[in-house]
């Protein structure tokens, strides 16, 4: 029986292709690896933000640019809001209790 997505969530999500570069893929993996043998458990967590960060926005450039226009006030902006959520992460990693 096939599946119809009626609601524009679900069909948004199941018509995305996601295309790494190897390179990267084993990167990402290599240095989650060691992080996990290692024991240092939140900078493999910052790692992980970091690449999500990044790839969400090379995938989304062509939707960011089309919203803002040929701007780069719009980069600046995704790069300084990533950048405050990355430093408020670190603050709340160091939180105790």
């Amino acid at each position: 029986m096939p599946m119809d997505f009626q609601d524009p969530l679900s069909s948004f999500l199941s018509d995305k292709a996601l295309s790494v570069p190897l390179s990267q893929v084993i990167l990402f993996t290599l240095l989650m690896t060691l992080c996990l043998l290692f024991g240092r458990h939140k900078l493999g967590l910052m790692i992980s933000y970091a690449f999500v960060f990044f790839w969400g926005f090379v995938f989304n450039r062509t939707y960011f640019i089309d919203l803002l226009g040929n701007t780069n006030s719009g980069l600046y902006a995704y790069t300084l809001f990533g950048f405050f959520m990355a430093v408020l992460a670190v603050v709340g990693m160091f939180q105790r209790g």
